[in-house]
């Protein structure tokens, strides 16, 4: 009955939360039973402390609701103690190099591949490069860093790589956006065993790590990094590096990282030409089994962005309307749908906008809202612009928390619930907070 309840706590949460807040915080968590006794064990205190804060209560609630079952304990212990008695994984045969990266392995990454992936023009390059790599490892083309905007295929490129590599099971490879290297690396600090993490690194045949532009200001992480990269690269071992912009328009980078960054190859992503923005929407309508007649497959071509994610996002917005009315939706229909999309499209919301704006209704500057200053008269505005943010634009945790010089993508979390709670209990807040998304979206 217990493991029955873990399991449907697991399901909760990994559809509540984004995939790396799932995989960083709640995956790693162990279950143990003994006389009638439900403990969850953590890998260290730092871990401990912030599962106590963050996620306790939601998930002593949620045991409970499963099992009627009162009592749940979190505990601190050495991992080489642990007995697993639930394992959230339904396949039992994965590869061992799966295992050692089982926080970046989903069903959702697993579908990448170079067969899947749309050739156009405007990618084509980048792609045949991708997939030379893919044959020709630490050989040239190392490190290959590879920029462009989000939702434009990067990480379609480098989990193609990965799969490709994996097929052969013959290679260690290790792949990790920026932000779970960090926080690995903090926390190998916080154990003593920083040697260890060295080591893991170091002794992989190939790294591949996503959305490198959130070093940014991370002296100690950029230090490790160069490092390892230095030792990889003189082995000839293969190094990828994905971004939203060249290598040396990383702010706050080392310049000897910049350097060593654009050291090998650095290739671009363009923008999705009409084109290929045609071929993707024909290949995302017929794996969503949605059927649209001409028109709207030419209004939809004609709106969306190149961002493909986006593109997701707007198909299963029709997808769930589809499924709720069944009925097959004339043009005026998806546009009735699509309203919001396109009215926040057509206003071309920024986050320098909604920074720019907060900053001077509260008269205060915008190196202030955007600094790591905590006076009570910055740190309100600061959340409201976070909230702001985050509720009328098409912008990832990732990017907000990067724009507001945050560490984790839980601080704009945090912020978000804070000021949901205050427009609840303080009208002045509340109206402060309407008035500004009126005035943002104008």
């Amino acid at each position: 009955m217990f493991i029955l309840a873990w399991k449907k706590c697991l399901c909760y949460f990994k559809q509540k939360l984004s995939t790396n807040e799932f995989n960083m915080w709640i995956f790693p968590l162990k279950l143990k039973i003994k006389k009638n006794q439900l403990t969850l064990y953590t890998p260290n205190k730092f871990f401990l402390d912030w599962i106590k804060e963050k996620y306790f209560i939601k998930i002593y609630n949620l045991i409970k609701k499963y099992s009627n079952y009162k009592k749940i304990h979190l505990k601190l212990a050495i991992k080489k103690k642990i007995r697993i008695i639930c394992k959230y994984s339904k396949k039992k045969n994965i590869k061992k190099n799966l295992l050692k990266n089982k926080n970046l392995f989903s069903n959702k990454n697993q579908k990448y591949t170079f067969k899947n992936f749309i050739i156009g023009n405007e990618n084509k390059l980048v792609y045949n490069i991708a997939y030379n790599i893919s044959k020709n490892l630490g050989k040239k083309y190392n490190p290959l860093f590879i920029y462009g905007k989000t939702g434009s295929g990067k990480t379609h490129l480098i989990y193609a790589i990965r799969n490709s590599l994996l097929k052969k099971n013959k290679f260690k490879i290790i792949i990790i956006n920026s932000e779970n290297f960090v926080q690995k690396m903090v926390n190998s600090i916080k154990q003593n065993c920083i040697e260890e993490f060295k080591k893991k690194y170091r002794s992989t045949q190939i790294l591949i790590i996503d959305d490198i532009q959130f070093f940014s200001n991370k002296k100690r992480s950029q230090e490790e990094l160069f490092h390892t990269l230095n030792h990889l690269i003189e082995n000839k071992k293969q190094v990828i590096f994905t971004a939203n912009c060249y290598p040396t328009k990383i702010k706050n980078i080392q310049k000897r990282l910049q350097s060593r960054l654009d050291g090998g190859l650095s290739i671009c992503i363009n923008s999705l030409k009409k084109k290929t923005k045609k071929k993707i929407l024909e290949k995302k309508l017929k794996e969503k089994k949605i059927y649209l007649n001409k028109k709207i497959k030419k209004f939809l071509i004609k709106n969306l962005n190149s961002n493909i994610r986006e593109m997701d996002g707007v198909l299963n917005k029709i997808k769930a309307n589809i499924d709720l009315y069944k009925k097959n939706f004339l043009l005026k229909d998806i546009k009735n749908i699509l309203k919001d999309y396109l009215f926040f499209k057509k206003k071309k919301i920024t986050i320098k906008k909604i920074q720019k704006i907060v900053s001077k209704y509260y008269k205060i500057k915008k190196s202030d809202l955007i600094s790591k200053k905590k006076f009570h008269s910055l740190v309100l505005p600061r959340q409201i612009a976070i909230s702001i943010t985050r509720e009328i634009t098409k912008h990832s945790l990732k990017e907000i928390s990067y724009a507001f010089n945050k560490k984790q993508h839980t601080t704009i979390l945090y912020s978000c619930k804070k000021i949901k709670k205050l427009c609840k209990k303080n009208l002045f807040v509340k109206k402060d907070y309407l008035y500004l998304i009126k005035k943002i979206s104008l």
